[in-house]
């Protein structure tokens, strides 16, 4: 005699379906909440998961003056987003370039950049030797909260006119908005430290459609739960 399949039945069938392709589409990170990672620099030919075709590349400007709005440094934010051939999902490249230092100023150097907006999105790092920059960071920080990346450079500062190479940024995610916000350290040599923030960089967002899916299992399983006739006794 074969078991009767409910509605209900399909309903939390539904759910669980939603559940596992959700975890299976996930991409293992080596940076979880808290977590350090040591990159060491790759290429495309070493890593093709962090190759792929770019869908964004803007440049977002920034100063970095000290306490009396004196002018010491100014560059670019590079913003690139790219779409992994392999995976399918989106790598962030936020690179710092163009750097130039006040002539007649004092020596400045980039110690750290922070890019805040990243969620709870599965994460893994490098940084790209095989395309344009002279320094990668030497650690790279994963906030407690998982929203913040802190790219670090003090054991090999930014010197201008050298540039950082693209960091690599490997998610989880299909989806990107310009809604996250950068923030530059730069130190004067034998001097004080001072930040640039950049409103409007681009972080992966979520995609709804799995949520939407898992929302519309639940309320149909509710449903189904209401509308279950009662057995007579």
């Amino acid at each position: 005699m074969h078991a009767l399949r409910t509605p209900r039945t399909f309903a939390l069938a539904s759910i669980a379906a939603t559940l596992l392709a959700c975890a299976s589409s996930a991409h293992a990170a080596p940076i979880g909440a808290g977590g350090v990672a040591f990159p060491v620099g790759t290429t495309s030919a070493a890593n093709p998961d962090f190759a792929g075709p770019v869908q964004d590349d803007p440049l977002r400007g920034f100063e970095i003056r000290d306490n009396f709005d004196n002018l010491l440094l100014t560059g670019n934010l590079q913003d690139r987003v790219s779409l992994s051939d392999n995976v399918g999902t989106l790598i962030f490249a936020p690179r710092l370039r163009d750097l130039v230092s006040v002539p007649g100023g004092p020596a400045v150097r980039i110690t750290r950049l922070q890019v805040d907006g990243y969620g709870d999105h599965a994460i893994d790092v490098e940084y790209r030797t095989d395309g344009s920059g002279d320094v990668g960071p030497g650690t790279v920080v994963r906030s407690f909260d998982s929203n913040s990346l802190r790219f670090h450079y003090d054991l090999d500062p930014i010197l201008p006119p050298d540039e950082s190479y693209f960091p690599s940024v490997f998610t989880d995610a299909t989806d990107f908005a310009p809604i996250g916000v950068a923030t530059i350290t730069a130190e004067v040599i034998g001097g004080g430290t001072y930040t640039a923030t950049i409103h409007g960089v681009n972080v992966p967002v979520p995609e709804p459609t799995g949520c939407l899916l898992l929302t519309a299992g639940l309320t149909a399983a509710a449903t189904c739960r209401r509308r279950a006739p009662r057995r007579n006794a």
